[in-house]
């Protein structure tokens, strides 16, 4: 992503130097993930349908239409714009820290969740905990009245070069343990990710298959391994918890790669769970979404409701803090 926009024809205002047209800003765009996302885009001109401060942008990676490569433009107050913070070197993080990681081209705001290693962190937004490089996070800074919080020193600043923040933001792809945690896939655009994902699910690969009735629900995620590709993005599994009817052996079925995600990284369980946590529960073969709606009086049981409303009676060791890939429903 380079931060050199293309020239604008609108003419400069009076409004602050981030804020002329032409200039590389990032913009509070509402997600369906997260509301404190931000993207880059270019301010092409101030809007006239108002008298409030606010701007036209062009996305430079959020698309209108993909296949026509129409990139999407939107207005915004000029609350939700701010400028684009200077390319920093990676730095460390411990946890609790407030951080953003470089998520589908944009930033998104979360935790530190875990410190997994010198280089590497479990980042939790919402609901959802996700494995992180150092390279993919930043530090949270708001915009204030013109300067940014917390400041930025001298020392945390990249030396700039050409696309030195375009660098920073790609994944460490020659470095085997980074590919293992599947950061990169988190970072490719989505035209690529069906192509990735295709390639990802060779014959033995193992795999969690959801949506195995066809209905279109998503409420549990079973463990499977891939037999063979069949073509057209669909492969032979065979499940590693579910059985024939005659119990002969191991279920094998059909099913598109579009209901395969790889196994979520392992991540430390809390010793305990609390109320309103979002789990998994190891039930009937399968890890089911859940909600824990009561820590019972023996600590190491809790009262979960599943995805579908039942409710169940659930031991610690049959839970685990629930993941979700980016691009999962």
């Amino acid at each position: 992503m380079s931060q050199k926009g293309k020239p604008i024809d609108a003419p400069a205002t009076e409004d602050p130097p981030y804020l002329q047209p032409g200039s590389i800003v990032e913009v509070n765009h509402e997600d369906n993930l997260c509301p404190r996302a931000r993207y880059t885009a270019i301010i092409m001109e101030r809007a006239t349908s108002t008298n409030d401060k606010r701007y036209v942008v062009q996305f430079t990676n959020l698309y209108q239409d993909r296949n026509s490569g129409t990139k999407l433009s939107k207005e915004y107050n000029s609350v939700d714009i701010r400028p684009l913070p200077p390319p920093q070197t990676p730095r460390k993080f411990k946890m609790g820290d407030i951080v953003e990681a470089y998520i589908d081209n944009g930033w998104y705001e979360g935790k530190i969740d875990q410190v997994v290693d010198n280089d590497r962190y479990i980042f939790r937004m919402s609901s959802m905990f996700l494995l992180f490089g150092m390279n993919q996070l930043r530090l949270h800074r708001t915009w204030l009245n013109g300067n940014w919080v917390p400041p930025l020193d001298e020392s945390e600043l990249a030396v700039e070069e050409e696309d030195s923040t375009e660098k920073m933001m790609e994944p460490e792809t020659d470095n085997a343990e980074a590919s293992k945690t599947g950061t990169g896939n988190i970072l490719e655009e989505s035209d690529q990710k069906t192509k990735e994902k295709e390639e990802e699910f060779s014959e033995g690969a193992h795999v969690e298959v959801t949506n195995i009735d066809g209905d279109g629900s998503n409420q549990a995620w079973f463990a499977a391994t891939i037999v063979k590709p069949v073509g057209n993005n669909r492969y032979l599994i065979r499940f590693e918890t579910l059985r024939t009817e005659d119990d002969t052996g191991f279920l094998e079925k059909e099913m598109d790669s579009l209901h395969f995600r790889p196994p979520p990284p392992h991540i430390p369980v809390p010793d305990q769970f609390k109320m309103f946590d979002h789990v998994e529960v190891l039930y009937k073969g399968g890890w089911w979404k859940g909600v824990i709606a009561e820590v019972l009086p023996d600590d190491s049981k809790y009262l979960v409701i599943l995805a579908n409303y039942d409710k169940l009676e659930c031991k610690h060791s049959d839970l685990r803090p629930r993941q979700s890939s980016i691009d999962e429903n």
